[in-house]
């Protein structure tokens, strides 16, 4: 089999995948909502809450089809040979320039349907406040920020795939030292995706207006939160979501450098104080959280993919014949180094789906962990208060499909979620009767 037919019959899977999961996402809307969250919606309200989701049902398939349509044209037709020739073999000039070709069809695409779900199914339900220059300015910030990290990151990895060969002496190190390769580039990877992250935390806080929550017995109260954890956090602030939408939130920004409570100003405006108490309760329980055997297990992941890495580096004859295949049937002579990762990526695809599936499941213990923390606090009936009003305020699917919460949510459904927090109440109520 090519390269080509490979690529796309994978994209292809993906595709039925994704309609597979929103049949099933369709039928399990058709079953009545469980007793923990049948009073989210009134009944005209659910009514608006299934046309929303139909109009995005749409608008999904739509862009997953144009999507799988583009990448059969460039890969069925002479593009990528095209481009060697302009490139005129200069492999940094070939990979940036279908990493160009790709950004602006994919760039294109999604800007499309994020201004129709914006300013038609956002605006027709009622929950965006943005205007179009306000779209233009959040959505320039956003697609800069991509652009600019992601070229980055194709230079770094035609430097590295280029200068391997001189690095390791044709790959005929000695295995320690083939170890010691294998351990500079990973920190070298790790310091990228840490200028990747200082760089989104920038953009991030340019898109919004942040102001400090003054001082006051709010702050007091959410300092008090944090009796406890080994890392206290200082910088509490107030954004300004209601000039963009009427989604509220607060969370809990953790990077290597800084911790920071963010709380949007209608969540202020709209929701009491035990309530944004008990949500910040939650945030807390994140910063307590306490290694666990699912942390355990994903820096064992982590290892084996480091090991695999390094057995491919001091045994490198898999790579070479991949990378011959690919040249092959796209008839390059010159290795294009953004199409070869991107085939790595198809064909590894089964092996990313099972690693995202168990990060998915390790993401929504971490919640309900943090869930019952927001519990021992005392703030268990707040916390599933403000669930319900902001799921049906934001029109939220309350009740998935076991198997789309499986591979999709990274926090659990609010049918589960919520039924965790009654039941964490109701043994807290019990301890407390038995002592």
């Amino acid at each position: 089999m090519s390269a080509r037919l490979a690529i796309v019959l994978m994209a292809a899977v993906v595709l039925c995948c994704h309609l597979l999961l929103m049949r099933l996402a369709d039928a399990q809307r058709s079953v009545p909502l469980p007793r923990e969250v049948a009073d989210v919606y009134e009944p005209e309200r659910y009514a608006t809450y299934l046309a929303y989701m139909a109009a995005h049902r749409r608008l999904g398939l739509v862009r997953r089809l144009i999507g799988l349509a583009a990448l059969a044209v460039i890969v069925f037709t002479p593009t990528l040979a095209g481009i060697e020739r302009l490139g005129a073999g200069n492999v940094y000039a070939i990979t940036l320039l279908t990493f160009a070709l790709f950004w602006c069809i994919g760039t294109t695409v999604r800007v499309a349907c994020s201004y129709y779900d914006t300013f038609r199914i956002e605006e027709r339900f009622g929950l965006n406040r943005r205007d179009t220059r306000e779209f233009v300015r959040d959505t320039l910030a956003a697609e800069g920020t991509s652009l600019l990290l992601s070229v980055a990151g194709c230079v770094v990895v035609v430097f590295l795939c280029e200068h391997l060969d001189g690095w390791t002496a044709g790959f005929s190190l000695h295995p320690l030292a083939m170890l010691g390769v294998c351990v500079l580039i990973a920190c070298l990877l790790g310091a990228c995706a840490l200028v990747a992250q200082l760089v989104g935390y920038v953009a991030f806080r340019r898109r919004y207006r942040f102001t400090p929550l003054p001082q006051g017995e709010l702050r007091e109260s959410i300092e008090r939160l944090q009796e406890g954890s080994k890392r206290k956090v200082r910088q509490i602030y107030v954004y300004n979501e209601s000039a963009k939408s009427t989604g509220k939130n607060a969370f809990l920004l953790r990077l290597p450098h800084r911790r920071e409570f963010g709380i949007a100003d209608n969540f202020l405006d709209d929701n009491s104080e035990r309530e944004l108490l008990a949500v910040l309760s939650h945030e807390v329980g994140h910063l307590k959280h306490r290694k666990n055997h699912l942390d355990v297990t994903e820096w064992a992941l982590g290892l084996l993919v480091f090991l695999a890495v390094f057995l491919l580096f001091t045994h490198p004859a898999p790579v070479f014949a991949f990378c011959a295949w690919v040249n092959r049937s796209f008839g390059l002579s010159v290795n294009n180094y953004y199409l070869l990762v991107q085939t790595a990526v198809y064909l590894l695809m089964p092996l990313s789906f099972a690693l995202r599936s168990f990060d998915l499941y390790r993401s929504r213990c971490n919640e309900y962990e943090a869930d019952r923390e927001a519990v021992r606090a005392g703030y268990g009936r707040e916390l599933v208060s403000t669930f319900k009003r902001m799921s049906s305020d934001e029109l939220v699917d309350v009740n998935p499909h076991p198997v789309v919460e499986a591979l999709e949510y990274t926090h659990p459904g609010m049918y589960h979620r919520i039924r965790a927090i009654e039941r964490e109440m109701e043994e807290e109520a019990a301890a407390e009767a038995a002592s």
